[in-house]
């Protein structure tokens, strides 16, 4: 048994597995990157990530290595490397020396864990696919004012934890979608899409945004055209057409346009997409009032 251990922690040069914390510099980092075995395409959203999390000093030690092999090459952590070089700053990271290039395929070899298991294992907090979601939609609204075809805005479990605390009925979000009809709501748009909205009209007025909801969801007209029938009919129609579910902002954007026009009381005949070649951007964009 001690044989096979000791064997595990020995590299082809013949010398031991070591490391510890090592306060990571962008230098330190950028040489390893240089010096790189062959590896994965780095994802740039990842690094930009991983940077924002350094720069909000909220990027903790849990236990998880940066790996230099026997001969001196990275094998393991270019992400977080990236990063450090990005961030401009150390950073406190394990780092293990002497890692066999073999070990390589033995890496990330279990199921990644999703913002919502994270949520789930880390907060307790229920409803978390929806939950993460939705405060993403959020943070991407409030630092933005839009949402983004090409984009979505990265967080991890920590930013949303915060902002919870911060705003302690974000939780309540979940459930405004909840008290909807499910099939009702599924059919047109996704749950935690609605909650969103439900979100972004009730900060200029809560009741007109649960009224409005409800008749669109529920297909209520208040009177002839009602923007709630006509954008419902619009969304049933692309949610089942062969190309499947339609982007996000899509239905944000189309569903803000309703609420523009009830909130006006004024007739609707079809809410109008943007052309491929012309997306919303951040100044066309449609703004609730």
């Amino acid at each position: 048994m001690n044989e096979k251990t000791n064997e595990s922690s020995v590299g082809s040069s013949g010398a031991e597995q070591h490391g510890g914390v090592v306060a990571v510099t962008p230098a330190m980092a950028q040489a390893w990157l240089t010096n790189m075995a062959t590896n994965r395409r780095i994802s740039s959203k990842r690094v930009k990530h991983y940077a924002s999390i350094m720069a909000a000093d909220n990027f903790h030690l849990n236990g998880e290595t940066i790996k230099i092999d026997e001969h001196g090459q990275l094998i393991d952590g270019q992400h977080r490397c990236a990063a450090v070089v990005q961030y401009g700053q150390p950073v406190r990271i394990y780092v293990v020396y002497n890692v066999p290039r073999s070990a390589i395929v033995t890496i990330d070899m279990g199921r990644a864990r999703s913002l919502a298991d994270q949520l789930r294992v880390a907060y307790d907090y229920t409803n978390t696919g929806d939950l993460g979601t939705i405060i993403r939609l959020i943070l991407e609204w409030n630092e933005t004012g839009w949402i983004s075809h090409a984009t979505f805005r990265q967080v991890d479990p920590l930013e949303v934890h915060e902002y919870v605390v911060a705003n302690p009925g974000a939780t309540d979000l979940t459930k405004s979608a909840g008290a909807l009809d499910h099939g009702a709501v599924n059919a047109i748009m996704k749950r935690n899409h609605c909650a969103f909205l439900m979100w972004l009209f009730s900060r200029i007025d809560p009741d007109d945004a649960k009224r409005f909801m409800h008749n669109l969801v529920n297909s209520i007209a208040e009177y002839e055209n009602d923007p709630c029938v006509v954008l419902r009919r619009q969304l049933l129609r692309m949610r089942n057409d062969r190309f499947g579910h339609t982007k996000r902002n899509i239905v944000i954007g189309m569903t803000i346009q309703a609420w523009n026009k009830w909130r006006e009381r004024k007739p609707a005949k079809l809410f109008r997409m943007p052309i491929s070649t012309q997306p919303w951007d951040a100044d066309s964009y449609p703004q609730p009032i």
